[in-house]
C-alpha cells in the first residue's frame, strides 16, 4: 500500500453534500483505505471566471491500485455524482484529482503526477497541508474555511482492545472490565454516542442519558434512537442539534468508517492476545495519531491519542 493525496472540489448543486458523498465513495473503492480528510474551504473559481465559487478539500488515502486503475475508479465516482465534462476548468458537480502518489511520477495524456498545477493553487495547498502535515509556499489567494465536513465535529473514538487491536468475537466483546466500563460511562454520559447496528443490538436498548445514533442502512426508528443511513445522513443529524461531545462506540466497521474524521481516540488496551474476528483500526498504520497520555491499570492501560495533523 502506498500513500496518495487527492484534491476534491465542487461548485454546482449541493456542493458540500457532493464532497461528503465523494469521500464516502472513495472509501468504498476496493484496494483503498481512507486515512484523513481536511476541512472544507470556499474559493473563487480558478482558470475560468464567471462561475460559482468552489468548495474544496484534500484527502489522504493508501492504495495498492495502479495509478490508472485508481483514476478509473475516481472518474466512475465523478460520473455517478453527475459530473459532465464540457469545458476545461469549467463548473462541475464534483472534481476529483490525483495530486500525488508517493514515489511515482507520470507524464501521460490521461495522468500527470505530481499534478502539474497543484503548487499554483492555494485552494489545493491549504487543505493538502492539513492531511499531509507539510507546509507549502502560498500565493495569497482568498481561501476561507467553511463548515460541511464530519471533521467539524471533532469525533472521539472509544474502545477496549487487546494487544492486537482485537475488539470482539462472535458479536461479543472480548473484555468486560469494571474500570473500563466506569470510564466509558463517565466520558460519554450526557453526550452523543454513535454506533453500528450490531453494537446497538448487543446493548439491547439506547444508552441512558445520551443521544443515541445508529449508523446503518438496515435499522428503522426505535424510541430513543436516531438512525443515519449514510455518513451524509450522520452529518445532517449532528448538524441539526446543539453539539456536545460525540463518541463513536463501535463496532469495527463503524470505527473504520469514522477514524479518518476523528480528532481523539480513547483506548483501553488489555495486556492479552485473544482470538478475535472484529478489530479496531491498527493505529500503527495511522501516523496521523500520537499517543499523548497513558494511565496504567491492573493488566491494562488507558491510552489517549490525538490527531497530530
Amino acid at each position: 500500500m502506498i500513500i496518495c493525496y487527492l484534491g476534491i472540489g465542487a461548485n454546482l448543486g449541493d456542493k458540500r453534500k457532493n464532497l461528503r458523498q465523494a469521500v464516502e465513495l472513495i472509501a468504498q473503492i476496493g484496494g483503498v483505505n481512507l486515512l484523513s480528510i481536511s476541512h472544507f474551504y470556499e474559493t473563487e473559481p480558478w482558470g475560468v471566471e464567471n462561475q460559482p465559487n468552489y468548495i474544496n478539500a484534500a484527502v489522504k488515502i493508501e492504495t495498492d491500485l495502479q495509478p490508472l486503475q485508481l483514476l478509473d475508479s475516481l472518474q466512475a465516482i465523478e460520473h455517478k455524482l453527475g459530473r459532465v465534462r464540457k469545458e476545461h476548468w469549467g463548473a462541475r458537480t464534483i472534481d476529483i484529482d490525483i495530486l500525488s502518489i508517493d514515489g511515482i511520477t507520470m507524464d501521460t495524456e490521461r495522468l500527470k503526477l505530481p499534478h502539474p498545477y497543484m503548487f499554483q493553487r492555494d485552494f489545493v495547498l491549504i487543505p493538502l497541508s492539513e492531511v499531509s502535515g507539510e507546509e507549502y509556499q502560498l500565493h495569497g489567494d482568498k481561501v476561507t474555511k467553511v463548515k460541511g465536513c464530519l471533521v467539524d465535529f471533532n469525533l472521539k473514538l472509544i474502545a477496549c482492545v487487546d494487544n492486537n487491536f482485537g475488539l470482539g468475537l462472535n458479536d461479543k466483546l472480548l473484555f468486560h472490565i469494571d474500570e473500563d466500563l466506569k470510564r466509558f460511562r463517565e466520558l460519554t454520559i450526557n453526550h452523543t454516542v454513535v454506533m453500528g447496528r450490531k453494537t446497538f443490538e448487543s446493548i439491547g436498548k439506547p444508552l441512558d442519558n445520551r443521544r443515541n445514533i445508529v449508523l446503518s442502512r438496515r435499522v428503522d426508528f426505535i424510541g430513543g434512537l436516531e438512525v443515519a443511513n449514510s455518513l451524509d445522513d450522520l452529518y445532517n443529524l449532528l448538524l441539526g442539534r446543539s453539539i456536545t461531545s460525540i463518541f463513536v462506540i463501535g463496532g469495527g466497521e463503524v470505527y473504520r468508517q469514522l477514524i479518518p474524521y476523528a480528532s481523539e481516540i480513547y483506548l483501553t488496551v488489555v495486556d492479552e492476545s485473544k482470538r478475535a474476528d472484529t478489530y479496531f483500526p491498527n493505529l500503527n498504520n495511522f501516523e496521523e495519531f500520537i499517543c499523548d497520555s497513558i494511565d496504567q491499570g491492573s493488566g491494562f492501560k488507558f491510552k489517549h491519542y490525538r490527531r497530530k495533523i
